[in-house]
């Protein structure tokens, strides 16, 4: 196991989650939640499939962090000829308000693992993630 690239990357994964979670928890918001609001303010709507997509999940994984974001008045939905999705003002409130304790957390994980060795090791992640998608 101490060498399984999958083992580790997602034991990383789940413990660095943790962390944001708790700076984020304060916000009656989750990491990936937050992921999504920002995704959804980038652009006018999304379809399901476009937003699936660009943020590399699977679509049963968005319909789950959805759903709080939808009862919560954060995101919505319009169904037509496919359905689409978009932020609400709520939605935009709360990115600016949970802001702060994102760049805290950012801040810090990045000051634990030093900047030049962060831009290193994201990069490296990017050139495997875009080698294995192939």
């Amino acid at each position: 196991m101490e060498n399984c690239v999958c083992f580790n990357l997602r034991w990383v994964t789940r413990v660095v989650t943790q962390f944001f979670d708790a700076e984020l928890r304060r916000h009656g918001i989750r990491p990936t939640q937050r992921s999504i609001l920002v995704a959804l303010n980038a652009k006018e709507s999304w379809s399901m499939a476009e937003l699936s997509d660009w943020l590399g999940m699977d679509r049963t994984t968005l319909v789950r962090n959805l759903r709080p974001l939808q009862r919560d008045g954060l995101a919505q939905s319009v169904a037509g000829g496919r359905v689409e999705l978009s932020i609400t003002d709520k939605g935009r409130k709360k990115i600016k308000e949970s802001q702060q304790a994102w760049w805290s957390a950012q801040s810090t994980a990045v000051k634990t693992l030093g900047e030049q060795r962060w831009s290193a090791i994201l990069s490296d992640l990017e050139t495997a993630a875009l080698a294995l998608n192939k």
